[in-house]
């Protein structure tokens, strides 16, 4: 008994000598894994970056006035360059159709804004994202009551137009939203098409750019007048530039311009997009 006694726990001590380091080198592969995944996780969560709604939004609408003479603006919210850009297109501006050229007043009247944005991305080799039309009553009643904006003329308007509009000794126009369409018609008084179609995105920078903390009640205004307005822009697409608006009117490096590509006057006081106008416009669109 004592011979196999003794067997007995020389064999279990023999066991436990061969087993105790590989228990020990198990647990210490473990914790080793353990602590991997923990720095893994930490580095993930330190490397991660969150996207604001909206911050990569980019989109170009056709903005149509709907009037006796129909305005055209063409407008690009860019968020990830903290910019909104505004095109101005003469009525007059020729585009292609399939029986040759129109206007884009002409189209519109005829056909409506749908067909408008389609022949101007036929003509340039690319369409705006959406379309938008409504009447200068309806734009201006997007922005809240009271709102304000200058615009300085001397740019936009030559020494004996500012004489006759009484603006040769300041050349700054305040406005409203609720006057500005009166506003524009009387700077655009007797110009040609381009003059008035810059003064209008001029006037219109203006609002955006004074009044940036407005731009998410602009679309949401959008969305209460959609039984006032013609439009390609679905629910979801409203949504998508209600973040971008409200991205951007936070924003402190925000810019707000206007692009005029260059146009060539052509007979019946209508107007073409040069070479160089075209390429202008299709970065704009791209």
């Amino acid at each position: 008994m004592r011979s196999r006694g003794t067997l007995f726990w020389g064999s279990l001590f023999l066991t436990l000598l061969l087993l105790l380091p590989i228990i020990g080198v198990v647990q210490f592969l473990s914790a080793q894994r353990a602590r991997q995944e923990r720095v893994r996780q930490a580095n993930a969560a330190a490397s991660s970056v969150t996207v604001e709604p909206g911050a990569q939004l980019t989109a170009t609408v056709l903005v149509v006035v709907q009037q006796e003479d129909p305005g055209f603006v063409l407008v690009r919210l860019d968020a990830p360059a903290a910019a909104l850009t505004l095109c101005p297109l003469p009525g007059s501006l020729q585009v292609d159709a399939p029986a040759g050229t129109t206007t884009l007043a002409d189209c519109t009247m005829s056909a409506g804004p749908a067909r408008a944005a389609r022949l101007l991305g036929n003509t340039v080799g690319q369409a705006p994202d959406f379309y938008l039309a409504a009447t200068p009553a309806c734009l201006t009643g997007l922005w809240e009551q009271d709102t304000a904006a200058r615009l300085d003329t001397s740019a936009l308007l030559d020494a004996e137009t500012r004489k006759a509009r009484g603006l040769d000794g300041d050349p700054v126009v305040e406005f409203t939203a609720a006057n500005a369409a009166e506003t524009l018609a009387e700077l655009s008084r007797g110009q040609n098409g381009p003059t008035a179609a810059r003064l209008r995105a001029a006037v219109w920078s203006a609002l955006l750019r004074q009044n940036s903390a407005q731009l998410p009640g602009l679309i949401r205004g959008l969305r209460s007048a959609s039984a006032r307005t013609l439009t390609d822009l679905r629910a979801q697409d409203l949504n998508g530039l209600e973040q971008g608006m409200e991205y951007l009117s936070t924003s402190p490096s925000l810019t707000v311009s206007v692009t005029v590509p260059p146009v060539t006057s052509c007979p019946g006081e209508e107007w073409q997009l040069t070479d160089e106008g075209a390429g202008e416009l299709l970065a704009l669109l791209q």
